[in-house]
């Protein structure tokens, strides 16, 4: 005699619930300059780019964002072998402060502007390597 799975509960089909609050992002892009470590910290500029084709036009259109990237500890510690150029993969959560610049204004001499910024406090970063395409053989 042939045993049949029981069927599941309706409790243990239905989906978890998200969770009330999440802060996570991942990126991939290319680095824009070497690792800038400093005091326990390793900063990364990383870029992305989106592309798109608008529908009145035949032409590609594009634009790069640049990203902050901080790491902090063992994590900054290793990524001082990365690069310029290289295709990383990154995750962590957005976060965002502001301070106080003073800037040069024309009439009146200079001015304390606030500043908000955002920057990604990185959990994970990991080099990329593209396997290069295999060579046609020729006949």
């Amino acid at each position: 005699m042939k045993k049949t799975k029981k069927p599941e509960s309706k409790a243990e089909v239905s989906p978890k619930a998200a969770p009330p609050y999440q802060n996570q992002v991942t990126l991939v892009g290319y680095l824009g300059d070497d690792p800038k470590l400093h005091e326990g910290r390793a900063m990364l500029s990383l870029a992305t780019k989106s592309s798109w084709k608008p529908k009145d036009s035949d032409q590609w259109q594009e634009k790069t964002e640049w990203h902050r990237v901080i790491a902090w500890g063992k994590l900054a510690e290793a990524v001082k072998p990365l690069a310029k150029g290289d295709h990383v993969l990154v995750e962590g959560e957005l976060r965002s402060y502001q301070y106080d610049k003073e800037v040069d204004v024309v009439a009146s001499g200079k001015a304390v502007v606030q500043v908000k910024t955002w920057e990604i406090r990185a959990s994970l970063v990991r080099k990329l390597v593209r396997k290069d395409k295999p060579e046609q053989a020729e006949t």
